[in-house]
């Protein structure tokens, strides 16, 4: 499992980051796919994200 902290480029800069958990991700031309996603209660199957459109990202 994954804990991803990620915060967008359109976002102000009041600290306010994404956080969530991953059982997979992986980077391919300037994208990152995650997979399995666990935000609180939910579940998302996947989601695909720009290099340009994110400020900060730490995978841990």
């Amino acid at each position: 499992m994954y804990e991803v902290k990620m915060k967008y480029m359109d976002i102000e800069n009041n600290g306010d980051s994404f956080r969530f958990r991953c059982e997979k991700f992986n980077i391919e031309n300037n994208i990152y796919k995650f997979e399995n996603i666990f935000i609180d209660e939910f579940i998302i199957s996947d989601m695909e994200v720009n290099n340009e459109d994110i400020a900060l990202i730490k995978i841990r």
